[in-house]
C-alpha cells in the first residue's frame, strides 16, 4: 500500500511540474524577434508599422502575399479569406488577426489597398511597403519558391501562413482550404482550444457522397463567390449561378469561363454588366481548359434540373416554338412581331447596358432594320459577337435584314443591342420605350421590361 501511495505522489508531482513548466516551454519558441524581419510596412490606411512589433509579436495571424491586379489566383484568395472571417464574425481583429501585404508596392499604394479591401469588405489589414523589405518577410516565411519568381516579379507562391507567435505555432495553408477548417484552425487549434467547442455527435453525421468532377470543380473554385441555389446571398461577390445554363448562350459561358480577363478586355456588355453590378470585381482567370469548363457547365445544368425540377425546365419554350408563336400575335400596323423584349437591370454606376429582343417577320417581304433608339439612352448600336482566334469579339452591325417567315435575335453572348449613356437608373419593374427604324421608313416602338437576369 506504501508503494502505491508513494508511486501515486510522484506521478502527481511530474505532473504538476510538466503542468507548471508548459508556459516557459511554450516562451522557448525560437521564432521571435530574433527570427522575423521587423521591417517598416504601411497599411491600407496609412499607418507606419513594423512587422514583428506592431503585427505579430504574442499574436495569432493569417499572412498571405497578394497583388491587387493579379487576375487569377488573388481575387481568389482574398474572397476565401471574406469567407473565413464571416464564419469568425467579430474576433477578427480581436483575437486573431489577418495581414495581406503587397508584392508589388510600387502599384499598390495604401490608396489602392483601401479600394481593394473595400471592393471585397475585407475587414482586415492590408499592407505595403519596399519591396526588398517585403521579399525578404516572403522568404523567412517560406512563401518565397526562387524557381518560379525572381525578385522584381509578381510571380508568387499561394500558400499563406498561419500561426501563434506567443507559442511558436506556425503551419502553411492553402487559402482554397475549407473556409470552417482554416477558421478552426485560427479560432481553435492556434489558441489551444480555449474557446468552448460545441458539436453533435458523430452518428449524426450525415452519409459522405461521392461529388462529381463538375461539383469538385464548382467548390474549389466557384464557391468561393457563387452560389447555386436560386437565393443568392446579400452581398454576394458573384451572381448565384442556378439556371446560367439556359440565361446564357454555351459558346459565351465557355469563353468566359476560359478566359474572363480577356472578355473584359473587349469590353463584352455582359461581362462588363457584371464587373458594375459586383462592385467592380473582376471574375478571375481560373485557368480552366475546355473540358474542365465543360464538366463545370454540366454540373450547372444537372444541379439546375435537380433544384427546378423537370415540370419547370419543360415548360420553357425553346427559341424555335416560342418564335412561332409571337408570329400569332403581331398586332394590327406593326412592322414585326416581337417577344422576350427585356434589359438588364444595370448598375446605378454602369455607363453601358445590354439590351436583348427577337423579331420575327410574318410579312410577305423582307424588312431592314437600321436603327434602334429611345430617350432613355444617348445612343444604341447593334453589337454582334464573332469568333476571333478562339475568342469572342464585337463588332457593330448597321444593317440587318430579316426574310420573310425569318427572325433575328439580339440574346446574350450574341448579337445584341449596346445601350450607351443611361440618362437615368433603371430598376427591376420599370419599362424603356424603343423606337425600331426600317430602311422602308416604317418606325415601331416597343416596351422593354427591366429584368434582373
Amino acid at each position: 500500500m506504501r508503494t502505491i501511495m508513494r508511486k501515486n505522489i510522484w506521478m502527481a508531482a511530474i505532473a504538476l511540474f510538466i503542468t507548471s513548466y508548459i508556459p516557459a516551454f511554450s516562451a522557448a519558441s525560437p521564432w521571435g524577434a530574433n527570427y522575423f524581419p521587423n521591417v517598416p510596412l504601411t497599411t491600407h490606411d496609412g499607418k507606419a508599422v513594423r512587422f514583428f512589433d506592431d503585427l505579430i509579436k504574442d499574436k495569432i495571424v493569417a499572412i498571405n502575399f497578394i497583388y491587387t491586379h493579379c487576375p487569377d489566383t488573388c481575387p481568389l484568395e482574398t474572397a476565401q479569406l471574406v469567407r473565413v472571417q464571416n464564419i469568425m464574425g467579430d474576433r477578427v481583429g480581436k483575437d486573431v488577426f489577418f495581414y495581406s501585404i503587397s508584392i508589388d508596392p510600387k502599384n499598390d499604394t495604401p490608396e489602392v489597398l483601401s479600394e481593394y479591401r473595400k471592393r471585397f469588405k475585407a475587414n482586415w489589414t492590408f499592407l505595403t511597403g519596399k519591396n526588398e523589405d517585403i521579399v525578404k518577410l516572403r522568404k523567412k516565411l517560406g512563401l518565397y519558391i526562387p524557381e518560379i519568381q525572381s525578385e522584381d516579379s509578381n510571380n508568387h507562391n499561394v500558400s499563406m501562413i498561419i500561426g501563434n507567435q506567443a507559442t511558436g505555432r506556425w503551419m502553411k495553408r492553402s487559402p482554397f482550404e475549407n473556409p470552417y477548417v482554416l477558421a478552426d484552425q485560427l479560432g481553435n487549434w492556434l489558441s489551444g482550444w480555449k474557446t468552448a467547442q460545441k458539436g453533435d455527435d458523430y452518428s449524426n453525421a450525415p452519409e459522405l457522397r461521392n461529388l462529381s468532377r463538375g461539383e469538385s470543380i464548382f467548390r474549389t473554385r466557384c464557391a468561393t463567390c457563387h452560389t447555386v441555389t436560386g437565393n443568392e446571398l446579400v452581398g454576394a461577390l458573384g451572381p448565384d449561378l442556378l439556371g446560367v445554363t439556359r440565361k446564357r448562350e454555351p459558346q459565351w459561358l465557355l469563353d468566359w469561363l476560359k478566359a474572363p480577363d480577356q472578355m473584359l478586355n473587349k469590353k463584352d456588355p455582359i461581362a462588363m454588366a457584371l464587373y458594375e453590378q459586383y462592385n467592380r470585381l473582376a471574375m478571375p482567370n481560373m485557368r480552366l481548359n475546355k473540358e474542365e469548363a465543360l464538366t463545370l457547365l454540366d454540373y450547372l445544368e444537372d444541379e439546375t434540373s435537380r433544384i427546378m425540377g423537370e415540370e419547370t425546365l419543360d415548360s420553357i419554350e425553346p427559341p424555335a416554338k416560342a418564335a412561332s408563336a409571337a408570329s400569332q400575335v403581331k398586332a394590327e400596323g406593326d412592322v414585326v412581331a416581337i417577344m422576350n423584349a427585356w434589359v438588364r437591370e444595370a448598375h446605378s454606376a454602369a455607363t453601358v447596358n445590354a439590351g436583348y429582343m427577337t423579331l420575327v417577320n410574318v410579312g410577305p417581304g423582307d424588312l431592314a432594320l437600321v436603327k434602334v433608339e429611345s430617350d432613355a439612352y444617348k445612343s444604341i448600336e447593334v453589337h454582334e459577337m464573332v469568333t476571333v482566334d478562339g475568342l469572342m469579339e464585337m463588332h457593330e452591325v448597321t444593317d440587318m435584314v430579316i426574310p420573310s417567315g425569318g427572325q433575328i435575335g439580339f440574346e446574350p453572348g450574341g448579337r445584341h443591342l449596346m445601350l450607351m449613356g443611361p440618362k437615368e437608373h433603371l430598376t427591376v419593374g420599370q419599362t424603356v420605350d424603343m423606337t425600331l427604324t426600317f430602311k422602308s421608313g416604317k418606325k415601331q416602338t416597343v416596351s422593354v421590361n427591366v429584368a434582373a437576369r
